[in-house]
């Protein structure tokens, strides 16, 4: 071997090392990049604690309070409108959020309903009469409606198609959390420490959500590219303007294409009420500017009403299978029905078991899809409600022997299940199944309904109770469970692992099956 034959075999590198290190660069890139997006995540999850708190404040309130012979006391009617005037209220949050934050943009959003959400924890806590308590109440209900539509924007926008689902569903799960959390701390101190403990939640909300950066793509709309792109740069690991590029680019094109098709929208109204004879195409954007009646109509093809229909009936078929009416009155059910177990033991295990079912969706996610785990979810509740009613018939209208174990695992049963699929997999759709032009008020929308059925729900469970007692509440949302699973068979697309405009084109393809 000569000399130059040596130098080169000592100098030159051991085969297959240059691509081992390539592939420890890529695994750190890809770490990096999974990393970032799930710390804005976390940031932005901290809302979704809140309002998983706050949504667990009636059933400690009522608890309480309800026919008390002490400090404040609250009778049924009293305790009807303190389970539901959260709900009701959450609508208008929905609307105030859909107008705002195309404007203030999804970070901002984010960052204010903190304020409100702050306020009303605190007057839980000096609550010296039941109005302070419905005011309290009126208060969350705007908050966690306002909330609702930039967050699931915000998801949508600024994960990865390959972990969106699963970062959506560890939000959602964060809700869980919430219960878990305020349940907790229902038990270990009086339900106004409780309160009082939780004004602790927003303040840190505030401060982890001003950290990370606004959404690339509201930015793109809004004509901010520089923003736009240090945006993104953060949210796929903090690395350089180079190694986001390609992705940037294909932001751009998704951004234009919106406007370009809505720019087209305008320009085919004008020349239809113009009686267009000619006229440059590049004159139409001069003449007239968007009008109300035009956005609605625009708001109104198929490509948002095709999606907003799918998730509407989900939410209804979610509050069904889920037994939400009872959520206020838990305690007094868990009572009723002789659980071996005191009820807020209970509900905080209950709080456990959806947590525990909402990590196996996180895991299952990537591997089964969305449907499959939608289907195996609202089977489950649906049978457990229909089993609760056979259970509660048979002991209260043919006096048969109470075996308190079956009404606890038929409950543990739902509780993990509903978090298995029925729960966080219609939010996930609202995150990813609208087209940017629309989005904000499409989410809004969807969290209107959800409010709406939640507020219904939840008044009318009391006058359903009466009517038809406690079994027939069981039976009568385990048979709207069971259309709930044949809608969903026939008519809920897999968009799992697909980029929104993958997904916005299977919906295209749907209007022109259609048409």
């Amino acid at each position: 071997m000569d000399n130059t034959t040596v130098t080169t075999a000592i100098n030159e590198p051991e085969a297959g090392s240059l691509l081992n290190a390539s592939d420890r660069t890529s695994d750190q890139n890809k770490y990096k990049r999974i990393l970032s997006q799930v710390s804005a995540m976390t940031a932005q999850s901290l809302l979704m604690l809140d309002l998983g708190m706050m949504i667990a404040v009636p059933t400690i309130v009522i608890g309480a309070l309800h026919n008390a012979k002490e400090d404040l006391s609250l009778d049924d009617d009293q305790s009807s409108w303190l389970g539901s005037i959260m709900l009701l209220c959450q609508p208008l949050g929905c609307v105030i959020s859909g107008c705002l934050q195309g404007v203030l943009g999804r970070k901002q959003s984010m960052l204010l309903v903190n304020l409100p959400h702050l306020a009303a924890w605190y007057l839980l806590y000096a609550a010296t009469s039941r109005w302070m308590l419905y005011t309290a109440s009126i208060i969350m209900g705007i908050g966690i409606g306002f909330l609702e539509a930039p967050m699931m924007s915000y998801i949508g926008e600024i994960s990865e198609p390959e972990i969106r689902g699963m970062l959506s569903t560890f939000t959602n799960s964060v809700v869980v959390l919430g219960h878990l959390l305020e349940f907790v701390l229902g038990c270990m101190f009086s339900w106004r420490v409780t309160m009082l403990v939780s004004c602790l939640v927003p303040v840190v909300a505030t401060i982890s959500i001003s950290l990370i950066p606004e959404s690339p793509i509201w930015l793109l709309m809004k004509g901010r590219r520089d923003e736009a792109l240090s945006s993104l740069r953060w949210l796929r690991g903090w690395v350089s303007a180079e190694d986001v590029r390609e992705e940037f680019h294909e932001l751009e094109l998704y951004c234009q294409a919106s406007k370009n098709e809505f720019k087209s929208f305008l320009e085919a109204k004008i020349k239809k009420s113009s009686r267009y004879t000619g006229l440059p195409d590049s004159e139409f954007a001069t003449q007239s500017k968007p009008s109300i009646a035009n956005v609605i109509r625009d708001f109104l093809r198929p490509g948002i009403l095709i999606p907003l229909r799918l998730v509407v009936i989900s939410f209804f078929f979610y509050h069904a299978a889920s037994l939400t009416a009872m959520r206020p009155y838990m305690i007094e059910i868990f009572t009723r029905l002789e659980v071996p177990l005191t009820p807020k033991t209970l509900t905080v295990i209950s709080a456990v078991l959806q947590g525990t079912g909402a990590m196996t969706c996180i895991c299952l996610l990537r591997v089964v899809g969305k449907r499959v785990l939608f289907l195996v979810s609202m089977t489950s509740c649906a049978l457990c409600c229909l089993l609760l009613g056979a259970y509660t018939y048979s002991i209260t209208q043919h006096q048969w022997s109470s075996i308190p174990t079956i009404p606890l695992l038929l409950f543990c049963t739902l509780y993990f299940s509903i978090n298995l699929g029925v729960s966080p997999i219609p939010w996930l759709l609202v995150s990813e199944v609208f087209p940017t032009r629309g989005r904000e008020m499409a989410t809004g929308m969807c969290a209107v309904s959800f409010y709406i059925f939640a507020f219904l729900a939840s008044k009318t469970w009391l006058n359903l109770q009466s009517l038809v007692e406690l079994y027939g509440c069981f039976l009568f949302y385990g048979i709207l469970a069971v259309i709930g699973i044949i809608y969903i068979f026939i008519c809920l697309p897999e968009t799992e692992g697909k980029t929104l405009a993958e997904i916005e084109e299977d919906f295209a393809r749907k209007k022109r099956q259609i048409s």
